[in-house]
């Protein structure tokens, strides 16, 4: 039994270590193939001088532009000092009232055109003629007061006595206006001038014993006339919103007066 025991023991062993030197031949050869390699790598690098102490390619990072260096600009700060104004001293007998001193003027050598125009145009003669209209206006209203309370004369034309149209014609006499002797004829003369738009100086002409203008009066401002009234016998003024008058008004008329003299 136990020699059996012995012998198994012995096969065992023998089967081991032959299945041992089986896995260590490949071990071995693959060893021996690498050293081969090895040695053949070298002698190739000795033989290739462009192999042979060969760096590594080095790649340079490009350089990146340089900024050009810009200088920091200074603002200066203009700082405006207020005067302080001591205002607890306000309303002593030195300083009443608190004064702002207004600034003066700077003074230009430029001058605005309309200043000129405004300072050194002179008025002209349409200018001049209107404003003294309005003055011989009221002259030929003087001259006509100068016949207030002359007696009422038909036909009478010397200053003593007058009818309506000697009045008128006497008055406008002096400014250069030679008028007809009756009230139809002076009638004809002049422009027509609306009942609303009338001015001293305008002559109003009315129907009283026909249908023509027989009866003329010069318009006094202010709705009144001044003429010679034949019912009062005497050159005097009346409304022209008065009965008679005013359903007797016809039309009134505007002389161009000749004699204006206006200043030069």
């Amino acid at each position: 039994m136990l020699i059996k025991q012995t012998v198994l023991s012995l096969i065992l062993l023998s089967i081991t270590v032959q299945a041992d030197s089986q896995r260590r031949e490949p071990s071995l050869f693959l060893e021996y193939e690498r050293a081969l390699k090895k040695t053949n790598d070298a002698s190739k690098l000795d033989d290739n001088p462009f192999l042979k102490n060969s760096s590594p390619l080095a790649i340079a990072k490009p350089t990146p532009p340089t900024e050009p260096a810009v200088k920091p600009v200074v603002i200066s700060e203009t700082v405006i000092k207020n005067t302080k104004v001591e205002t607890d001293t306000i309303g002593q007998n030195s300083n009443p009232f608190l004064v702002v001193t207004k600034p003066s003027p700077v003074p230009s050598k430029m001058v605005c055109p309309d200043e000129i125009t405004a300072t050194e145009t002179p008025i002209n003669n349409t200018q001049k003629i209107v404003r003294n209209l309005q003055n011989v206006k009221e002259r030929v209203l003087a001259r006509a007061k100068d016949f207030l309370g002359t007696p009422y004369g038909f036909g009478g034309k010397d200053g003593d006595r007058t009818d309506c149209s000697g009045f008128t014609q006497q008055v406008f006499q002096q400014f250069g206006v030679t008028l007809p002797r009756s009230a139809a004829e002076q009638a004809q003369l002049g422009e027509n001038v609306d009942y609303k738009d009338l001015q001293i100086g305008d002559l109003l002409f009315y129907h009283t014993y026909k249908s023509d203008p027989s009866h003329v009066a010069i318009y006094a401002g202010n709705g009144q006339i001044i003429h010679a009234s034949y019912a009062a016998r005497k050159v005097q003024y009346d409304s022209i919103d008065k009965g008679y008058y005013k359903n007797h008004f016809m039309y009134a008329k505007r002389l161009a007066l000749n004699n204006l003299q206006y200043d030069e």
